[in-house]
């Protein structure tokens, strides 16, 4: 099962990105878990595995980029997303936090779906396991 956790301060964007990799998921019939988090400092005390980390860059206390070097220092192989307003640290997280990639707000479903498809792609076969479910609509 998939270990996926979104951490995003702002409630709306949140639940928008969740709501989405729900959709995203289910569609695929892949077997998942989501934790949502509305601070990084709340998503470090609370992670014990993740496979894939959608972040917010922009959150007081600690930023989006310090907690991606910190889930890759305990995680190595998680795969960071990041979901931003602000274009211009795009190169900044792809080379200093290896983001598979980076996505601008308002968030597209479109986008993100197919950020989210090649990451999986990327992922090895018994990372990803079929949940055997018909996807239900949203």
């Amino acid at each position: 099962m998939l270990e996926i956790a979104v951490c995003d301060d702002d409630i709306a964007d949140l639940e928008c990105a969740v709501n989405m990799l729900h959709k995203i998921f289910t569609s695929q019939k892949i077997a998942y878990h989501i934790e949502k988090f509305m601070s990084a400092n709340q998503m470090l005390e609370n992670i014990s595995r993740i496979d894939i980390g959608i972040l917010d860059i922009s959150m007081e206390e600690l930023n989006g980029i310090k907690l991606g070097r910190k889930l890759k220092e305990k995680f190595p192989d998680v795969k960071l997303v990041y979901i931003t307003s602000y274009e211009e640290y795009c190169m900044q997280v792809i080379n200093e936090v290896h983001a598979f990639s980076f996505l601008c707000k308002p968030l597209e479903y479109d986008k993100l779906e197919l950020q989210i498809l090649e990451l999986l792609n990327q992922l090895p076969d018994s990372a990803v396991e079929s949940s055997g479910k018909v996807p239900k609509e949203f």
